[in-house]
């Protein structure tokens, strides 16, 4: 674990249990992606593990050639990342898996983590369900109602966090899918800058 934590690894591959801890936390205090190989081969497992964070799921026996396959695929995934993403108030903490408010914590599950990401690459770009499956979720894994209660999530837990105003800043597009709007932001960017100088404008 030592050595995990002083090479700063873009991708951990653990087993489920470790020692003294689980992959999943210590891929959490890294920062950085994690491939669970699990011995455990039924669906609710899996489940688990990728609600519970995982980025991908691996279970045993498999061939090197899968395993490495599957290694590509999440390094693709964070080689094109950049390290933070700030929108308007917002910022977005990739590799620490952080969202701030106006530098106040915005807790949020893993899904709905990589769900608001995919939504602000980049923002304001309409995405359609499958795009953000594709983009949020493991392969194989949700559907078109996963992207829905998910999304209502976090637009609830954005509105809650100070962030967002009349129609949220994640949009629904009628028959296309959702964005992350820029519209209330800015609005929301101008009323405060009056609040600040006094100058909003009152009954004449």
């Amino acid at each position: 674990m030592q050595v995990c934590a002083n090479e700063r690894p873009d991708l951990l591959v653990t087993t489920e249990l470790l020692e003294d801890s689980t992959g999943l936390r210590l891929a959490e205090s890294l920062g950085c992606r994690a491939l669970i190989l699990t011995a455990r081969t039924a669906t609710e497992a899996t489940v688990e593990l990728l609600d519970g964070g995982a980025d991908d799921v691996l279970c045993k026996p498999f061939g090197l050639e899968e395993l490495a396959a599957r290694c590509r695929t999440l390094l693709r995934r964070t080689n094109s990342l950049q390290e933070r993403v700030s929108v308007g108030p917002l910022d977005v903490h990739l590799l620490l898996r952080r969202v701030t408010l106006r530098d106040q914590p915005v807790e949020l599950s893993p899904r709905e983590f990589a769900l608001l990401c995919a939504l602000l690459m980049p923002p304001g770009v309409t995405r359609s369900r499958q795009e953000l499956l594709r983009m949020a979720w493991p392969p194989h894994s949700g559907g078109p109602r996963s992207v829905d209660t998910q999304v209502l999530t976090l637009r609830r837990k954005l509105e809650q966090a100070g962030l967002g105003g009349e129609g949220g800043v994640i949009q629904t597009v009628r028959q296309q899918g959702y964005r992350f709007g820029l519209d209330g932001l800015n609005r929301q960017a101008m009323e405060a800058s009056l609040r600040k100088s006094g100058a909003a404008a009152g009954p004449s």
